[in-house]
């Protein structure tokens, strides 16, 4: 079972390493990092759904939170570029920019994850 699940996180990360290339190519950051913001909402909704779907389904395939929780997701999502982009702002003494993009990734992706969660819990629970 663990070379199944290394394979399967491994390919996840692959191919959300690539969605996040694709993703800074097609969304232009001029002077805010809006494309570093925008995959960070998407995995974090993404992973709120793969984990309330494994809680109120029983018997999920085995491969969905490895390979799309850990490996897509953890592929997809990036933490490192928010933290040189917070570097980048500090440096630059760009205060407002920093304070309005920690603003952005901490209150949007709480309103997020809430909202999903709020969505998709109470209409799986009645299944």
């Amino acid at each position: 079972m663990e070379l199944k699940q290394l394979s399967v996180v491994s390919l996840g990360g692959i191919v959300g390493s690539l969605a996040r290339w694709v993703a800074s190519l097609l969304i232009v950051d001029p002077g805010f990092p809006w494309a570093t913001l925008t995959v960070n909402y998407l995995g974090a909704v993404l992973l709120t759904v793969i984990v309330i779907y494994t809680r109120h389904h029983e018997n999920p395939q085995w491969w969905w939170r490895p390979a799309l929780g850990t490996g897509f997701c953890g592929g997809f999502t990036t933490y490192s570029a928010f933290a040189v982009t917070l570097d980048h702002d500090l440096n630059a003494h760009n205060y407002h920019g920093l304070i309005a993009y920690v603003l952005a990734s901490l209150i949007g992706t709480f309103i997020l994850v809430f909202a999903t969660n709020e969505f998709l819990d109470k209409r799986w629970a009645k299944k």
